[in-house]
């Protein structure tokens, strides 16, 4: 086995395959790289098919689960196995963060062909035991199997929140205003350089591609809304305004969207033209947090929220009604929603 570690290499650099290891082997490279990228989060994996562990008194347990299928979710060209594996954790981290938890233990499965290379899996490997240790949580075990078909990653988390605190789409209320972490639509523009095979050339150009192949978690802004008392929220990785859909139906209410107010790149609304809009609200894969927070605690929120974490920007209400409304800045006047591009069919 190469040292996986060294270099982030590309798919289909060379090595030997899953049929010409085994399964046994397979197995034992895949536990060394949970147990040495682990640190003090690593977990006993060797000897049992389960892993168990004790809740941690007063305490819910969220649980979430992603899969990410290749030519579905990813190509192969434009990631590499390490990316990928980091990828596959975020994505389904990101769903514990919506609800304020943290992350404490990851099960990962992994389909792959039999002509698969040792080292590509390796990759995929180390780079989700990284981005788990990252997030302070424990890869605690997992399953592999052939398939005659493309590449699966499927990745299960667990974590914790205190009892009855979790965000939920259904905490929200008219009058409520709308917030989100970070910076929307740089996922979607580093998709469309992707597809075009462009390669970028400045650096907002690569942080759109970051954005797209290495998404940031948000744990931690989850937690810290959660200890502010923030009680509505959700993950964005359909796009704003499928998400904010859902907790509109969810908390039986309308969204109002700003589009004025939606914290996005100079460069991509120069760079994408009358595009920029749809990219920023419907192109999805943004993994930022998009919360309800009642009206009078919005200043209160935005003076103490800690300035090491994503910024949070207010991009909206909710009012009486049902659905999702985009407001034009300069009249009011309400604007046509772009396609979503996220759902899977």
């Amino acid at each position: 086995m190469s040292d996986v570690t060294a270099v982030d290499r590309r798919f289909g650099a060379g090595g030997p395959t899953l049929a010409e290891v085994g399964e046994t082997a397979l197995l034992d490279h895949l536990v060394a790289i949970a147990e040495a990228e682990g640190g003090e989060h690593r977990a006993a994996l060797r000897g049992d098919d389960a892993g168990v562990w004790t809740p941690r008194a007063g305490r819910d347990l969220a649980i979430s689960i992603d899969a990410l299928v290749e030519d579905v979710d990813f190509r192969r060209p434009w990631i590499t196995p390490r990316q990928l594996g980091g990828r596959a954790f975020t994505v389904a981290v990101s769903d514990l963060a919506a609800t304020g938890a943290d992350a404490e233990h990851c099960l990962a499965t992994l389909c792959a062909r039999p002509s698969e290379q040792l080292d590509d899996v390796l990759g995929i490997q180390y780079g989700l035991c990284a981005a788990a240790a990252a997030a302070g949580c424990a890869v605690t075990g997992g399953d592999v199997s052939a398939i005659d078909g493309p590449l699966v990653i499927d990745v299960c988390v667990v974590g914790s929140l205190p009892a009855g605190r979790a965000l939920r789409r259904s905490a929200g209320h008219i009058g409520d205003a709308l917030l989100v972490t970070g910076v929307l639509g740089r996922a979607a523009a580093g998709l469309r350089l992707l597809s075009g095979g462009a390669e970028p050339t400045s650096a907002v150009e690569r942080a759109w591609v970051a954005a797209q192949l290495e998404p940031q978690v948000r744990l931690r802004e989850g937690s810290a809304l959660l200890s502010h008392g923030v009680r509505c929220g959700a993950d964005i990785s359909d796009g704003l305004v499928l998400d904010t859909m859902r907790t509109a139906r969810a908390s039986d209410c309308a969204v109002e969207l700003w589009a004025a107010a939606l914290p996005v790149d100079a460069e991509l609304r120069a760079r994408f033209g009358n595009q920029w809009l749809e990219l920023a609200i419907a192109g999805g894969e943004d993994f930022e947090l998009v919360v309800a927070v009642a009206e009078a605690e919005v200043d209160a929120l935005l003076q103490q929220w800690p300035a090491e974490l994503a910024a949070l920007t207010r991009v909206g209400s909710l009012r009486a009604g049902s659905g999702v409304h985009l407001l034009d800045a300069a009249n009011g006047a309400e604007l046509p929603l772009p396609r979503s591009s996220a759902g899977h069919f």
